[in-house]
């Protein structure tokens, strides 16, 4: 057991290292990021006077405002189905599995491919959802199509599914942690009480495993929200989300309209993640 106390002077000094960290690696890029924004006149200089008419056009473009709501929807539903998703396996793995080394080989299968680069395994989903892919192959297989269809590749549905499988991971993991802290006594006691199994569920697994959802709703919300490799990758240009725009705006050289952008994503995230702090408290799940 460590000997040094929360509050004293070295536990500060030891944080200092992680403290300067973050302040090189992020507020001062953030900061930055945010200067830039403000930046006005015709010359792109630090001398330039710090001016709202970046913010301005910005929202005064209701294509921008509309590319907005559609990664705020597009976010929200990636998160929900990431969501169950993630929560059936954990509980599938926890609960339902009962041999360890059963348990323990399962989870590596899920885990194992997540070792590999996003962008590759965003990539590896554009021979599946092609034309000639295997998902179109397998559909007329079964003989439930004609003809190959083009809702999958270059689509809005084909970027769900790719990030489906990118993301769940991240909402299941820590609710594999929250279920593998709840004892089996708890379940079994509940059960001798007569409890049904969807009230045992609702009313104690699910409540003790919230934060870890929270959590898990947390890691895949920032992720959605900043990727725009698998939105370039399997959209192609016909999709475009908020961090894509910054993404075209910084190759354009509109460094002043990429950093708004980036302040936007950046305001949105935050509240995000706020409003998901307000929800539930989420050091229970170190507890």
């Amino acid at each position: 057991m460590s000997t040094i106390r929360i509050r004293s002077p070295a536990a500060y000094w030891l944080a200092v290292p992680a403290a300067l960290w973050m302040l090189c690696a992020v507020v001062v890029p953030a900061l930055l990021i945010l200067w830039v924004s403000f930046w006005g006149g015709r010359q792109f200089s630090a001398a330039s006077p710090l001016v709202l008419d970046n913010y301005t056009r910005f929202f005064g473009n209701q294509t921008y405002m509309n590319l907005i709501v559609q990664t705020l929807i597009h976010t929200a539903t990636l998160m929900a189905i990431c969501g169950v998703l993630g929560y059936c396996i954990a509980y599938f793995l926890v609960v339902k599995v009962r041999n360890a080394k059963l348990r323990t080989a399962l989870f590596l299968a899920f885990i194992i491919p997540f070792w590999t680069s996003a962008l590759i395994r965003a990539i590896a989903w554009v021979p599946f959802l092609g034309t000639n892919g295997v998902i179109n192959n397998a559909l007329m297989g079964l003989g439930l199509i004609d003809r190959p269809v083009e809702v999958f590749l270059y689509s809005r549905t084909g970027i769900s599914m790719a990030q489906v499988s990118l993301y769940t991971l991240m909402a299941s993991g820590p609710v594999v942690y929250m279920l593998a802290q709840i004892p089996p006594a708890l379940r079994e006691a509940a059960m001798t009480l007569k409890a049904p199994p969807g009230v045992v569920f609702w009313r104690i697994i699910f409540p003790l495993t919230l934060p870890g959802v929270v959590i898990g709703q947390v890691l895949v919300f920032l992720n959605v929200m900043a990727d725009f490799a698998t939105v370039a990758t399997i959209g192609g240009n016909k999709i475009a989300l908020l961090a894509n725009l910054i993404l075209n705006f910084y190759e354009g050289a509109q460094i002043r309209a990429a950093a708004v952008v980036s302040v936007i994503l950046m305001a949105c995230m935050l509240i995000g993640v706020v409003a998901a702090m307000r929800v539930v408290d989420i050091r229970k799940l170190g507890a």
